[in-house]
């Protein structure tokens, strides 16, 4: 979760990192967020794709949600996949696999292939598309589609987006008393914020906090202690440098609420078991990037198109419009890439000359601007010298230690709540505990999963359940 603020649009805080939640999924988030005292408001946008207020532009297509499937579609598909792309994964499912959805959580490794009888917890969602013998023009039609690359490759399992529901056994949804999709008007920063504020305040003798601290090194000593050895570093304009200080503190038990990188680069028993890396390894980083852009008012919005969501074949992937602020100035988020896309803009960003307010990692260059006129243009069907210039800019691209990602995609064979399980405390002779939602299961790339590992070490500990407290 990473907020921030444009000096000039005070009001309206912007989100690198998480900006949604499901109430009637996320339980523990919302139970959370009413108990640090957060409000929540709809996401107006959801999750895109909204038909009425949504434009595609696939193969220098411009095209309106219904008329998905029709003689309009750029595609040359056969006739059995001349539908929405949503209702044509979904017949897929239900022709080429015996999952039913009756029972998801046993069924997602259980189900098969028709086929050829292999799970499809095994298969990646390519593989699994290819056996369905579809058209080269429907898998493109398909990943075109969506809103995120990732789970669509070689390296993705296949259980992440397919099979998908059948009809008549949609998911059971908890009525919340909320919107479908809902936001926090301060910020999704003030989870980590008001979590930190409050264990500093239960106990303001025991409780620190030290940040630029990384640890390096655990080692199990004499009487039941480990030794845990940590180098100081230095944060510049968003840049953490490693210095050659050390020291070193003794504890009797570690939890280790990192992500997978940062875990696999510290020294500790067992740390070379085999099982334990695998464990690891079962998923893969995400990279994503988000481009928000501030103007002097909303080019994007008048009556010729006022379209407030955008979806596209090109490298920026998906836009929102983001809200004008109090002080009149219209905030755009201009892209919302993942995988290839966001090294795309990666790239961008360390060419050209800066011209954001900020020069930090959240800093945007005048060739990062020139990209993104040149492919809204082509989407609202505008010269790009006619698009203003932005008055401040904001991005941010997770592709960098300690992080190396947005989120994680589970890799083809992986048992998520074998592994979830497994690394709670993955050796049986240590006090050391792994509580991050890098592995959490169906929650997987959403601020719920820290919650839920967290709930588990409760569970191991034989204590109630957050959720039950």
């Amino acid at each position: 979760m990473y907020t921030r603020t444009f000096p000039d649009a005070p009001d309206l805080p912007i989100e690198f990192g998480a900006m949604r939640l499901i109430p009637a999924r996320h339980l523990r988030m919302i139970k959370a967020g009413r108990e640090l005292g957060l409000r929540f408001v709809h996401f107006v946008e959801e999750f895109g794709r909204i038909p009425e207020r949504t434009r595609l532009y696939l193969r220098n297509s411009h095209l309106s949600i219904p008329e998905l499937g029709t003689s309009r579609t750029p595609y040359k598909l056969r006739p059995a996949e001349r539908r929405n792309p949503t209702d044509l994964q979904r017949s897929l499912s239900e022709r080429f696999t015996n999952y039913n959805g009756s029972d998801p959580n046993t069924e997602r490794f259980t189900a098969v292939t028709l086929r050829d009888g292999i799970p499809l917890y095994f298969q990646s969602y390519k593989e699994v598309l290819r056996k369905t013998g579809i058209s080269n023009e429907a898998y493109n039609y398909i990943f075109d589609n969506s809103l995120f690359k990732f789970g669509l490759g070689d390296d993705d399992q296949s259980i992440i987006r397919f099979p998908r529901t059948r009809r008549g056994f949609e998911e059971n949804t908890i009525s919340t008393g909320l919107p479908r999709v809902v936001s926090v008007p301060t910020g999704m920063g003030s989870y980590p914020t008001g979590f930190l504020r409050q264990y500093l305040s239960r106990n303001p003798r025991r409780h620190r906090y030290h940040p630029n601290r990384q640890l390096i090194k655990i080692s199990k000593i004499k009487r039941g202690l480990y030794r845990l050895r940590f180098r100081r570093t230095r944060t510049i304009n968003g840049r953490t440098i490693p210095t050659m200080k050390y020291f070193d503190i003794f504890t009797r038990n570690v939890i280790l609420a990192l992500p997978k990188i940062a875990i696999q680069r510290i020294q500790m028993p067992n740390s070379n078991n085999p099982v334990f890396q695998s464990a690891l390894n079962s998923v893969i980083d995400v990279q994503a990037s988000r481009i928000f852009l501030i103007y002097d008012y909303p080019w994007w919005l008048n009556e010729r198109f006022n379209f407030t969501f955008t979806q596209a074949d090109l490298p920026y992937r998906q836009s929102f419009h983001w809200g004008i602020s109090r002080t009149g100035k219209a905030v755009l988020l201009m892209s919302y890439a993942d995988s290839d896309d966001a090294v795309f803009w990666s790239h961008l960003q360390r060419r050209g000359n800066v011209i954001s307010k900020m020069n930090d990692d959240t800093r945007v260059t005048d060739e990062v601007i020139r990209h993104a006129h040149i492919q809204m243009s082509k989407v609202y069907k505008i010269n790009f010298k006619h698009i203003p210039a932005p008055v401040d800019a904001m991005m941010f691209v997770w592709d960098k230690y300690p992080y190396n990602g947005a989120w994680v995609s589970w890799k083809p064979g992986s048992r998520w709540y074998d592994i979830k399980n497994y690394l709670t405390a993955p050796f049986p002779q240590d006090n050391i505990f792994i509580v991050h939602g890098y592995w959490g299961a169906e929650h997987n790339g959403w601020g719920e999963s820290s919650l839920d590992a967290a709930d588990d070490v409760l569970t191991y500990f034989g204590l109630p359940s957050y959720l039950s407290l």
